[in-house]
């Protein structure tokens, strides 16, 4: 089953960067990208071309079965912004209204500013079509950052990457369906009680394989959510899903130590598998990371033991589930 990657920290505020540099745009060209996004948002919406004598309709898009009416204004530079946005609000409300019975929601999207005179535009219509009207309606004002709030920030990393290709640490991570994980435990959460102890790991394990301080301190640190992560395999619907992991990890560690010897090197490789290329841009993405390859670390699945002490290790782990 594939497990949608979810846009999280970093990621999301890049893409609302770039949402906000459309939303500078003029204009038909800002208006393009409100029906881009608003046909991604919407799987029946549709966005009536003008015909003949009567235009659009005094309509930029209807959805839900033509119960939401969308009404679009992308500022024009050199006119009286304020003058002109209300204008536009009156008019394609009433040929909207004349035009289309059956919307019963109308959303008037625009990154021209909302001044006083638009927004009495706006409360005039809402109170003259209120609950005891004869036609009740919800009319709602969208300006950019409601249109990112309630409509672009939930279209899901696929569509978001559509929309704006490129996003950083998204591409070439090795175990996205690790991401859900490593979004629960960028939250905040009390500790719960182990689930399934971690295997014991011989004291000399990161003096055996030399690992730098800078990394024993990034492994002490990532240890304090260990048994969160255990419950988190508990809860998985795949009993299956740690030993996947588990092998998975063996594989990136082979993968990585036959390029670099370097024990950093083959962290910073484990890390961008399961976060991505800008891991270190978040440093709670970051913490995330370090708790699931530590975790990995101590569950053996990753890195040498050293041969004596893996023998005791193992026997401990056997006489304590005989008892």
């Amino acid at each position: 089953m594939e497990i949608p990657v979810l846009p999280t920290a970093n990621w999301l505020d890049w893409y609302r960067s770039r949402h906000q540099q459309e939303c500078t745009r003029s204009g038909t060209l800002f208006e393009s990208y409100v029906e881009k996004v608003l046909a991604r948002f919407h799987d029946d919406f549709v966005n009536p071309a003008p015909t003949g004598r009567f235009g659009d309709g005094g309509c930029d898009g209807l959805a839900e079965a033509g119960t939401i009416a969308y009404a679009c204004y992308g500022q024009r530079p050199g006119r009286d912004a304020e003058r002109e946005l209300a204008k536009k609000i009156g008019k394609d409300f009433a040929r909207a209204l004349d035009q289309w019975p059956s919307f019963h929601t109308w959303r008037f999207v625009t990154n021209a500013p909302i001044g006083p005179r638009a927004s009495a535009v706006i409360i005039d219509l809402q109170q003259a079509h209120g609950p005891a009207s004869p036609r009740p309606l919800t009319i709602r004002r969208f300006d950019t950052d409601k249109l990112w709030l309630d409509i672009v920030a939930g279209l899901g990393a696929t569509v978001l990457d559509e929309l704006f290709p490129g996003a950083p640490g998204i591409a070439n991570i090795e175990l996205a369906d690790l991401i859900p994980l490593l979004d629960s435990l960028g939250t905040a959460s009390a500790t719960v009680s182990s689930v399934h102890p971690v295997l014991p790991v011989p004291a000399s394990k990161m003096d055996f394989n030399a690992l730098p301080e800078a990394s024993r301190a990034e492994f002490n640190y990532g240890r304090r959510l260990a048994t969160r992560i255990d419950r988190w395999y508990e809860d998985a619907s795949d009993p299956g899903l740690y030993d996947a992991h588990g092998d998975r990890f063996r594989a990136l560690y082979s993968e990585a130590r036959a390029v670099t010897s370097n024990p950093a090197e083959i962290l910073e490789r484990l890390y961008v598998a399961i976060a991505g290329p800008n891991v270190r841009m978040d440093g709670t993405r970051a913490n995330a990371a370090f708790s699931v390859v530590s975790y990995f670390f101590d569950s053996c699945h990753i890195f040498e033991m050293p041969a004596v002490t893996a023998t005791a290790s193992e026997a401990e782990v056997s006489d304590a589930l005989a008892h």
